[in-house]
């Protein structure tokens, strides 16, 4: 483990800090709001602004333990669902920016209830569908250029083939059959193996809470143009 190098512990330090920044805006309850589906937009809005926010906080503050540990393969595994969940975040702003603009509530309230309800594993018995994370990722690409090739590398460690698997856990005697095993044998940095990464993420992530905060406001007006 590099637990010498102070890059290492700059890095660390920024994203704890990137962290605190996200928790900042954790809030404990939202009160109550009209059953009517107009209000219940703005509900769904601030539920799925908790959840997302939450969701981010809990995976990078894991992320962030394992790579202090030195524990490579579950730190990246954990970055890139943080980079999922990021990913989703602009293209529901990008969305509701655009179903704000043409006040269009409907579409409004269809976004959310996908990304506050959505699931694929109900087949045709669940009516909301969750986002494809896919698709949010080449979104996000096309305002962060490298997003999506980050996402493609981190996601060889959630398959048991050589990244996932024999890199983590074998060091191999130049020339020779023989093998060593262990955690990370080969010494892998934490930085630019992924930790760097998840730093950019929550970067993206605290730039983009300004702009969900911004988009509220923008909600309510188009639900009272509904009135």
């Amino acid at each position: 483990m590099d637990s010498a190098d102070p890059t290492r512990q700059t890095t660390s330090d920024q994203v704890k800090q990137l962290i605190g920044q996200l928790s900042d805006y954790f809030i404990d309850v939202r009160e109550e709001v009209n059953s009517g589906t107009d209000v219940r937009s703005l509900h769904l809005f601030d539920v799925w602004q908790q959840v997302s926010l939450r969701r981010i906080v809990d995976l990078a503050d894991g992320a962030e333990t394992f790579y202090q540990e030195g524990r490579l393969l579950p730190a990246c595994i954990l970055t890139r669902s943080v980079m999922e969940t990021v990913a989703i975040q602009y293209v529901v702003w990008k969305k509701l920016s655009a179903f704000t603009d043409t006040s269009d509530l409907q579409g409004a309230h269809k976004l959310l209830m996908s990304v506050v309800f959505g699931r694929r594993d109900k087949g045709d018995d669940w009516v909301n569908k969750s986002m494809n994370v896919l698709t949010a990722i080449d979104h996000l690409e096309k305002r962060f250029s490298g997003f999506r090739s980050e996402y493609d590398r981190l996601s060889e460690y959630v398959h048991p083939g050589f990244a996932g698997g024999y890199g983590m856990y074998v060091r191999k005697e130049r020339d020779k059959l023989r093998s060593h095993f262990g955690q990370n044998p080969l010494r892998l940095e934490m930085n630019p193996w992924g930790r760097s990464e998840l730093k950019c993420a929550l970067l993206v992530a605290v730039t983009f809470i300004e702009l969900l905060l911004q988009m509220r406001p923008r909600i309510e007006l188009l639900l009272k143009n509904h009135d």
